[in-house]
């Protein structure tokens, strides 16, 4: 079967209109109840913003930012900014005030969407700093300078009354090299720098992906990753391409209610997530009292060992798939269930999945398919997928995509999904992307069977298991404001949140305890005090009040001994040697989790 790609995000969407016609397409729960629209209305809505937008004087090009949760509005203003040929610049809504200053300033945004009055008071916050901005538009109540988005369609359908090919005409000279997005992402410097993906980025990466898994006509899927993320996003794209339709879920704390109300049949999810649920199965299996215990322990080993068959197509067989029935009656038909027991697949991206987590969901009859990429990749670079499955690996890469790997052994990728460069930004568009191939930063190996394996990141990111990307440097500049820090370094490699291993300022808490006539002749044991605890508690509060949700520290732990060249913690031009911290200190990094 050929791939199916078109020619742009807008063609995306009609050509779902077109041949997926359908009542229920975009979703989200309001109140007790689902609510849904059709199709239908959906392109209305998306033409009349389109046609608002340009009514106002949006030209080809001209960015318009984008702060919302997942709702179907975002889907709506998406499209509406597509079809407008505008460049949508998704801002997390998580960001604090000054981050989403930065980006809407520096990409030059005309317009902002915003998801409701938080949002809209975060913009109206930062305005006078913001001098290309000239309306924000809201999804929910009216205030902070915002209007309601019903404003903007209101305009638009009159535009259109006016002129009923105004939104045609604008999308005839649509162009596939055309920018759709610009997404920002901290690097290393811990300044976001945004990405630049045209249509033509996002459509192969949509094409490619659409003809690797196998969806049906009236499969429904559920969207709680955000959409302000690139994976999240062009996977919505796949789904509208193929005719799905879309449940959307604003909050993470309500998705285990939407997986019972919406009964998907595929979602893509973080790593994160997935550990949670095998976690909270072995919990309830070690809560059982004696013989209940030992065969409930018994049963998750039989359904581990019976995955391996299971992942490369074959049926269990004789004593094995005894077991495995066993232990699906009493574990794992309640684990299916719990994801609304229609799941057919589900995807993971975003940060390492523990093949062992990946075993046991195999095992239970829910497939979970690893991949990899990146923001500047559209993002889909390699995945695992039906009939080419290798767990540990992040599969083969996608149709159109290539992959080498370096001498260094740094991961190269090239092919239409590739970002066009960074906006603004030429000497890190050329340190990316130079010898016709984008350098990843991370570091891995192609297997004999064309499977990618990571081992390991050149690029100091750290990855959470909930797929959020952290500059550690721009959290250890913040901390290190603290005249009680010596030095911070911070952690959280695939683990849930960030924590901090920091280096204290002796002299300066020496001051505060006398001060407070604790006692100073034993350092270790002035550290071990609640009072000093307290301190540093406070002082990091303070002094990341700034930062993102996902970005702060939520534990620490103290290190007696100061980084130098000489003990190796320090490299020549006083850059911290992270991998060695890590290493050196690796058992007091498991303290702070365990």
């Amino acid at each position: 079967m050929e791939l199916d790609v078109r020619p742009n995000l807008p063609a995306i969407f009609l050509h779902c209109v077109h041949e997926h016609e359908r009542e229920r397409f975009l979703g989200a729960r309001k109140g007790r109840r689902w609510e849904w629209i059709s199709s239908r209305e959906a392109l209305a809505a998306v033409r009349e913003i389109a046609a608002g937008l340009i009514a106002r004087g949006l030209e080809p090009g001209d960015r318009v930012g984008l702060i919302s949760e997942n709702r179907p509005e975002w889907i709506l203003a998406d499209m509406g900014i597509q079809f407008a040929r505008g460049v949508n610049v998704p801002v997390y809504p998580t960001l604090p005030a000054n981050q989403a200053e930065y980006i809407l300033k520096d990409c030059g945004a005309r317009f902002v969407f915003v998801s409701n009055p938080d949002q809209a008071a975060k913009v109206a916050s930062v305005r006078e700093s913001l001098p290309d901005l000239e309306q924000v538009f809201t999804f929910d109540e009216e205030g902070s300078g915002a209007i309601h988005v019903s404003v903007l369609r209101e305009e638009g359908r009159q535009a259109l009354i006016a002129n009923e090919g105004l939104v045609d005409a604008r999308l005839v000279d649509l162009d596939p090299g055309d920018l759709a997005t610009i997404i920002y992402t901290s690097g290393t410097t811990g300044t976001p720098k945004g990405v630049m993906l045209t249509h033509r980025n996002f459509c192969s990466n949509v094409g490619a992906c659409a003809h690797l898994f196998r969806f049906e006509t009236g499969d429904r899927a559920l969207s709680f990753l955000p959409l302000s993320h690139v994976l999240e996003r062009m996977v919505n794209y796949v789904y509208i391409q193929v005719g799905l339709s879309v449940g959307y879920v604003s909050r993470l704390e309500r998705v285990a209610d939407a997986l019972g109300e919406v009964k998907p049949q595929v979602f893509v999810t973080v790593p994160r997530l997935l550990e949670r649920i095998a976690s909270v199965v072995r919990e309830q299996v070690e809560e059982q009292k004696g013989m209940k215990r030992t065969l409930g322990r018994k049963m998750l080993e039989w359904a581990l060992a019976a995955a391996d068959d299971i992942v490369a197509g074959r049926k269990p067989r004789g004593l094995a798939a005894l077991r495995l029935k066993m232990a699906d009656r009493a574990i794992l038909s309640r684990v299916r269930a719990r994801l609304g027991g229609q799941l057919k697949f589900m995807i993971s991206g975003g940060a390492a999945l523990p093949a062992d987590v990946a075993r046991f969901f195999w095992a239970a009859g829910l497939p979970v398919y690893e991949g990899y990429g990146m923001t500047e990749s559209s993002p889909v670079i390699s995945v695992n997928y039906p009939g080419r499955v290798k767990l540990g690996t992040v599969g083969p890469p996608i149709v159109g995509v290539e992959v080498r790997i370096s001498d260094e052994g740094e991961i190269l990728a090239r092919g239409p999904n590739v970002m066009r460069g960074y906006w603004n930004r030429p000497r890190e568009t050329d340190e990316t992307l130079f010898g016709g191939w984008l350098h990843t930063g991370d570091l891995g190996y192609l297997d004999p069977d064309g499977f990618l394996a990571i081992t390991g990141r050149k690029k100091d990111i750290i990855v959470l298991s909930t797929g959020k990307n952290v500059s550690p440097v721009a959290i250890e500049q913040e901390i290190e404001k603290s005249p009680y820090v010596l030095r911070a370094v911070a952690v959280g490699d695939e683990r849930p949140h960030i924590g901090l291993l920091i280096v204290p300022n002796v002299e300066r808490l020496v001051e505060w305890a006398r001060d407070r006539h604790l006692p100073v002749d034993d350092i270790p044991a002035l550290l071990e005090r609640a009072e000093v605890r307290r301190l540093y508690e406070g002082e990091i509060s303070r002094h990341q009040a700034n930062l993102a949700v996902f970005e702060k520290a939520r534990r620490f732990e103290f290190l007696l001994e100061d980084f130098s060249e000489e003990n190796g913690l320090l490299t020549p031009t006083q850059k911290v040697r992270r991998a060695e911290v890590l290493r050196r200190f690796g058992d007091v990094v498991e303290k702070m989790y365990s």
